[in-house]
């Protein structure tokens, strides 16, 4: 058993990483950690978080932002997984739950307030703008040409088409995300995310990808989707005919609640899009959890990596699935998954970069000592690496996913991954 203290700066957590441990126990301590600090912390926003953007990186942590960067003079680089927030105290229509704001509701506050913390929120009053200012701030000071796939995030809706008012944590409208990328079209582009169940989703799909919007994001857990209904059917036909490509969640949602729909999750249900031609875009290879196998008259619960991967080599769905790698160095999601597409170079042409921001600024997701632990990484730039966690969450996570490698073999992701673009 390893004690790991993080000993980065600004952070206020400790975490307990076993060596070899089950991802399902590091899911257990992950929930466990979390539920501590719902105990510890009913506070807000914490001011002593916020990293010091303009704070001058050490040599050491200076040479390894060059060393990642060094094959991409000239190219501009994507980030395709960056979320934005906020808590509406401006036009930009942002909603959230009463519940994520009252102390009623501790787990859902306390889990919350991270994320706000992460994104250096310090007053709820200016949220919207402190969330976007410091995002865009890290995007100027990431070299070279570099972008955010920044994401909206639709409302629930039923089968029926009726609006559900209750279930949801947080609401990003379309209508602010495409002003982000028309205000600042050299660090955001806008990611649109519509209910395929909602009566208007093909105009509002139609709406925005007449402004040029190509990507469609989904979350079926938390939204109530299932990507496998005949519901969806119109969606798809309407997303081939205007070239939409599909960014789905897949495998178990921790950040917002899924109230009994986490088999929503379960990766082969993407299938009947896959089977309608539409290009799909795997978040985070489907690391997290366990599914249903479908395709198993039993119906025996599988991680839904393999499942994921099942796709993956189906030889039918090349040209159409692709997956980002979003979240895969995270404690709770670390595990076979990163192991298995680190060795499978052969399908590198078919991942995209993405960070999860802002995840990568939450401390007690990101431990870079226990993956040292693990063979993930040298040890000689973990110093370097918490350094520039504390300074720039959305470089170092750029950095890291170069840094990585297999524990056995070596091998890392290629170069020409991080220069993928869309499908």
């Amino acid at each position: 058993m390893f004690l790991v203290w993080s000993l980065k700066p600004n952070s206020r957590y400790l975490t307990i990483w076993e060596k070899g441990v089950q991802r399902r126990s590091l899911f257990h301590l992950y929930m466990m950690a979390l539920l501590f600090l719902t105990i510890l912390s009913f506070s807000g926003c914490d001011s002593d978080l916020v990293p010091d953007i303009n704070k001058e990186l050490s040599p050491q942590a200076q040479a390894l932002v060059d060393r990642a960067f060094a094959p991409f003079a000239g190219d501009t680089l994507m980030d395709h997984h960056v979320h934005i927030l906020g808590l509406g105290n401006t036009s930009s229509g942002i909603e959230v739950h009463p519940d994520t704001r009252s102390y009623l509701h501790p787990f859902k506050l306390t889990r919350f307030n991270y994320f706000m913390d992460a994104g250096s929120v310090t007053n709820e009053a200016l949220a919207d703008e402190q969330y976007l200012e410091y995002l865009l701030a890290q995007i100027e000071k990431t070299p070279g040409e570099f972008r955010a796939f920044s994401l909206a995030l639709d409302r629930f809706y039923k089968e029926s088409g009726d609006l559900d008012q209750d279930n949801y944590e947080i609401y990003i409208p379309n209508k602010y995300v495409v002003e982000l990328g028309q205000r600042y079209p050299d660090k955001i582009i806008p990611v649109m995310s519509v209910h395929p169940y909602r009566p208007d989703a093909i105009v509002e799909l139609e709406k925005w990808a007449a402004q040029g919007v190509r990507v469609v994001k989904w979350l079926p857990n938390a939204q109530g989707i299932d990507p496998s209904s005949p519901l969806c059917d119109p969606f798809y036909a309407a997303m081939n005919r205007l070239d939409l490509v599909l960014l789905s969640h897949a495998g178990t949602e921790l950040a917002l609640d899924s109230q009994g729909r986490q088999h929503l999750g379960n990766p082969l249900l993407l299938r009947r899009a896959l089977d309608s031609q539409v290009k799909v875009i795997v978040c985070h290879c489907a690391t997290s959890g366990t599914s249903q196998d479908l395709d198993d008259p039993n119906l025996q619960e599988v991680e839904n990596f393999s499942l994921f991967m099942r796709m993956f080599d189906n030889p039918d769905y090349e040209g159409l699935l692709f997956a980002d790698i979003s979240g895969m160095t995270l404690v709770n999601q670390v595990g076979n998954s990163l192991k298995g597409i680190l060795a499978r170079r052969d399908l590198h042409s078919r991942l995209l970069y993405g960070s999860d921001y802002p995840l990568p600024a939450v401390d007690i997701l990101n431990q870079n000592y226990a993956l040292s632990l693990l063979g993930y990484l040298d040890e000689e730039i973990i110093e370097a690496l918490d350094e520039l966690q504390s300074v720039n969450p959305l470089l170092y996570s750029f950095v890291l996913m170069r840094s990585v490698k297999h524990p056995e073999s070596g091998a890392q992701f290629s170069e020409d991954l991080f220069r993928n673009k869309l499908p």
